[in-house]
């Protein structure tokens, strides 16, 4: 009964594209880490004790063919509106580790060498499953198959962000309330910052005894 309890809690917490059978052992594991989804990809892949204490403080860590590491913290994936109401669309930051040796840029057509680490804002469209790399020349591109970048240096990245879009669009009704919360917040901040910057403009007027004006006003002598 126990093992049947586990399972059901497991496909309800799982978005499709991941919901499969899962042992015992890896359902208790994972029921007590706080990304039970990201946790259980991980005990599936068989990642060493690390990785696994990473995906429990919610850091998602890919190892590309070419050996480099990329890293995103699931705190970093935000809904966003991106001209649309929330639901649709969302963002997240991750870095990109150095990658060492010769490097051909499939967009600006130039070979380079040792590329440092650097990070990223992506932005992704959760119905038609394209993602745009901000500041990479390459638009907006469709991850929903990255088998068919197989060859070219987008495919890593294309797989990276399917497995982002796999695991957080099904989030996205808690993703769009924490964006509304946001909003909200933020109307309240600028609402104080903008009264408090009336109180500084409309503050006492400064006077100068000296100058023709005030000197031989009752105030100045």
């Amino acid at each position: 009964m126990k093992r049947l309890i586990l399972t059901l809690i497991a496909a309800l917490a799982l978005p499709n594209a991941v919901n499969a059978e899962i042992d015992k052992e890896t359902a208790e594991f994972c029921l007590k880490a706080s990304d039970f989804a990201g946790c259980v990809e991980t005990m599936k892949r068989g990642l060493d004790t690390k990785r696994m204490n990473d995906v429990d403080d919610g850091l998602r860590t890919w190892t590309r063919d070419t050996g480099t590491e990329v890293k995103m913290r699931t705190k970093s994936v935000k809904a966003v509106q991106l001209g649309k109401p929330y639901g649709r669309y969302l963002e997240w930051f991750y870095t990109r580790g150095v990658i060492e040796g010769s490097f051909y840029n499939w967009f600006t057509e130039r070979t380079t060498n040792n590329i440092p680490a650097r990070s990223w804002k992506v932005e992704a469209d959760c119905i038609d499953y394209t993602v745009n790399w901000q500041a990479d020349s390459g638009g907006w591109m469709n991850v929903r198959n990255p088998d068919q970048y197989v060859g070219n240096q987008i495919m890593d990245p294309a797989r990276e962000a399917k497995n982002v879009l796999d695991e957080f669009c099904p989030q996205m009704d808690r993703l769009v309330s924490e964006a509304i919360e946001r909003d909200k917040i933020k109307a309240i901040e600028d609402a104080k910052k903008e009264k408090d910057k009336k109180k500084i403009s409309s503050g006492p007027v400064k006077i100068n005894c000296n100058s023709p004006v005030w000197k031989n006003k009752p105030r100045c002598n």
